[in-house]
């Protein structure tokens, strides 16, 4: 699943893949995505998609199942990504290192910061 964002630059297409013909409709946000695909279920469409501007299929109805499950989850990522206010960069740039979880060298600069200013 990709990032959750409420609005994408450039909108988002939702592609229609049927037996013999495919249809592309552009829409400004994923959310506005969901509510299209779900306005218009059931169908006799093979494959629904949801497409991001740089080409990243963030939702395909074969792989993902139900547009209501994929959004509830979708929201959830969401909400979780909004909610953290604690935006961690790396400064080892560690890849797995987040504000939840940090790298070993980010746990152990948060240990030293906080002796370094308690013991004052």
């Amino acid at each position: 699943m990709s990032d959750p964002a409420l609005r994408e630059e450039g909108g988002v297409t939702v592609l229609a893949l049927y037996e013999t013909r495919r249809e592309r409709e552009r829409v400004a946000s994923i959310e506005d995505a969901v509510e299209l695909i779900a306005d218009s279920e059931p169908s006799d469409a093979v494959c629904r998609k949801i497409v991001t501007r740089d080409d990243t299929v963030v939702y395909d109805s074969t792989r993902n199942g139900s547009i209501e499950n994929w959004a509830a989850e979708w929201r959830l990522e969401r909400e979780r990504l909004s909610a953290s206010e604690d935006v961690h960069a790396c400064p080892h740039e560690s890849p797995g290192c987040t504000a939840e979880d940090l790298c070993l060298q980010c746990a152990m600069d948060r240990q030293i910061e906080r002796h370094s200013t308690s013991g004052r």
